[in-house]
C-alpha cells in the first residue's frame, strides 16, 4: 500500500460526506491540500524513526560562520567532522555560541569545535527562513565535504495543483495513523472539536502500534535489545552455573 496526495484528499472528503466548506478566495483543491499538509505537520511532530536520514556532507566556506543545511533538515540527530578537522563537533546552546564567539578564538584551517542549530532573522511579511547550522571557530579555509550530519526530516509541503501523484513519504505502517489524522482535520473544519479528536488518535491503538511498529522495525533488523540481552543472560546461567 503506497498513500498517494489524491488518496489522502478522498479520504478528506469521505469524512465529511463530500467537499470540506471552503473559507473566503479558497478552492476545493487549496482547502483540501490544507487538511492533508495540516494532517502531515501534526504527524511529524512525533520523532518517529522513518524521519531519520542517511548522513549528508557539507562543505565549509571559507569565511563563513554558518552551514546551509539540507532543505527538509528539521531536527539534528548527529553532526562531525573528518577525522583530519578534529572528528567531534559540540551541540551547544545558542548562549554559549554568543559567548565563544565573543572571546574570539581563532585556529588555522577549516577545523570546527561547536554548532548549534539556528535561523536568521525573517523579512516583514515573509515565510520562516530554514534553519542553518552556527558554527564555532569561523572556518579560515574552504573544506568539501568537511561536516557529516544526520538529522530528521521535515513535512515537506505539498502544493494544492499537484496534480495527485505525489506519493506520502510515510511507511505502510503508519499510513492507518495518517489517515485517521487526515479525517480529523476535515471533519474538524466542519464541527470544530480538532484538540478533542487528536486526543483521542493519540491514545489510540492504532497510534501505540504505529509507535512500537517504528521503533521494532528502525531500532533493529533482529530482536530488539533488551529481548536479545535477556536471552543471552539465560543461555550463560543455564550453560555456565555458579560454582
Amino acid at each position: 500500500m503506497t498513500l498517494t496526495f489524491a488518496q489522502a484528499k478522498q479520504h478528506a472528503i469521505l469524512a465529511v460526506g463530500g467537499y470540506p466548506s471552503l473559507a473566503p478566495g479558497q478552492t476545493r483543491d487549496d482547502r483540501l491540500a490544507e487538511v492533508v499538509n495540516q494532517a502531515g505537520q501534526y504527524l511529524f511532530t512525533n520523532s518517529w524513526r522513518f524521519r531519520e536520514r542517511t548522513t549528508k556532507y557539507m562543505n565549509l566556506v571559507k569565511d563563513q560562520n554558518y552551514i546551509t543545511l539540507p532543505v527538509d533538515c528539521e531536527e539534528i540527530l548527529t553532526v562531525m567532522s573528518q577525522p583530519s578537522l578534529g572528528y567531534m563537533i559540540e551541540m551547544i546552546t545558542p548562549e554559549h555560541m554568543e559567548a565563544l564567539r565573543l572571546i574570539g578564538l581563532t585556529i588555522s584551517g577549516p577545523g570546527i569545535t561547536h554548532a548549534v542549530m539556528t535561523r536568521t532573522p525573517p523579512a516583514n511579511g515573509a515565510a520562516l527562513p530554514d534553519p542553518i547550522l552556527d558554527i564555532y571557530p569561523t572556518p579560515t579555509a574552504d573544506a568539501t565535504d568537511a561536516i557529516a550530519v544526520r538529522y530528521r526530516a521535515k513535512w515537506i509541503e505539498i502544493p494544492s495543483n499537484n496534480n495527485g501523484s505525489w506519493v506520502i513519504p510515510i511507511p505502510p505502517y503508519v499510513e492507518f495513523l495518517f489517515i485517521a489524522y487526515v479525517r480529523a482535520f476535515a471533519q474538524a473544519y466542519e464541527d470544530e472539536g480538532l484538540e478533542q479528536k487528536l486526543a483521542i488518535i493519540d491514545q489510540s491503538g492504532l497510534y501505540n502500534r504505529a509507535l512500537t511498529k517504528d521503533g521494532l522495525l528502525q531500532r533493529d533488523f533482529g530482536r530488539i535489545r533488551p529481548s536479545f540481552d535477556k536471552g543471552v543472560f539465560r543461555y550463560l546461567k543455564v550453560n555456565n552455573p555458579p560454582a
